[in-house]
C-alpha cells in the first residue's frame, strides 16, 4: 500500500473517476469493467473504493 498526502488526493481523485466505464485485466486474466471509482476522506485518511463487475 502507499501513502499520498492531502495535496496529492484531489488530483488522485479526478484520475480514479476517470476510469469509471473502463476495463482492467487482473493478474488472474479475468477482465473486470469498473462501475463506480471514488475516494473516500475521513478522519484525515482517504479510502480508494471501487465496484466493479467480472466479466464473463
Amino acid at each position: 500500500m502507499k501513502e499520498v498526502g492531502p495535496e496529492q488526493v484531489e488530483g488522485l481523485k479526478e484520475y480514479i473517476e476517470a476510469l469509471e466505464g473502463t476495463q482492467v485485466t487482473l493478474d488472474d486474466g479475468k477482465v473486470a469493467e469498473i462501475l463506480k471509482a471514488d475516494i473516500k476522506e475521513r478522519k484525515g485518511k482517504a479510502t480508494l473504493i471501487f465496484r466493479y463487475q467480472l466479466q464473463s
